[in-house]
């Protein structure tokens, strides 16, 4: 498709930094197709960085890019980098004109209001917020979505061997903050479970991500330290042999 550009008093200011489409209640019959955000809207062809977890068999997500000024738009599926593992799925792109999503052909896309289903699209790369020392080179265990402003850790438990990590991605468009703290909490005493790893108040944008690597086996829970009620989880953690 070619995207035409709207009347003047359809302009928008653009994105902030950490804007996001977070696009619940999407409802496309076969070969539908839906602007997420384009160029007009941002005002010039942008970065982005994309974190989602879609039925793919259905939903298609797709961006347009154009190389240069005077070159055609090309659209292409959106592919994952394998960041996450594939667990959650990840891919950057530099210079987009458009990202949409398009039902398949005989397909129905629907994009409920469920906890496990969810697009983030952030304008800026969100680096790990950890500084811990052997961060990168360990493998993924686990990748834990902070989902909805204030409410839960999907999924709660997750088990993984030692030596691994477990990432942390915010997919929530509030940007409310919340910390990914070690320690189980009674009422409100966060104290039991001992304090192996603080994000602080760091995972509040569209796609930050908070990463810890668990070096010991046991039982490690943890909370947020503002909803306490709310958003709390554990990781088990397993000798490999």
């Amino acid at each position: 498709m070619v995207l035409m550009e709207p009347p003047a008093a359809q302009a928008t200011v653009g994105w902030e930094v950490g804007d996001m489409v977070l696009d619940f209640g999407l409802d496309l019959e076969s070969g539908e197709e839906r602007i997420l955000v384009d160029k007009y809207e941002v005002g010039h062809p942008f970065f982005v960085e994309i974190t989602w977890k879609l039925n793919s068999q259905n939903c298609l997500l797709q961006v347009q890019e154009a190389t240069s000024d005077d070159s055609p738009v090309i659209s292409s599926m959106v592919k994952d980098d394998g960041l996450l593992d594939g667990v959650v799925s990840h891919a950057v792109y530099q210079k987009v004109e458009a990202v949409l999503v398009t039902a398949a052909e005989g397909k129905h896309c629907e994009i409920e209001t469920a906890k496990d289903e969810f697009l983030v699209i952030a304008r800026e790369s969100r680096a790990p917020a950890s500084v811990e020392e052997g961060l990168v080179p360990a493998p993924i265990g686990a990748v834990v979505v902070v989902f909805r402003a204030t409410t839960f850790f999907l999924p709660s438990q997750v088990t993984i061997q030692s030596g691994e990590k477990v990432v942390w991605v915010y997919a929530d468009g509030a940007q409310e903050p919340h910390s990914v703290t070690s320690g189980g909490c009674r009422v409100n005493d966060c104290s039991g479970g001992g304090q192996h790893f603080n994000s602080g108040l760091t995972v509040n944008k569209p796609g930050q991500r908070f990463e810890h690597v668990f070096e010991d086996s046991g039982t490690f829970p943890y909370h947020c330290d503002l909803h306490l009620g709310s958003m709390q989880g554990t990781v088990i953690v397993q000798d490999p042999h």
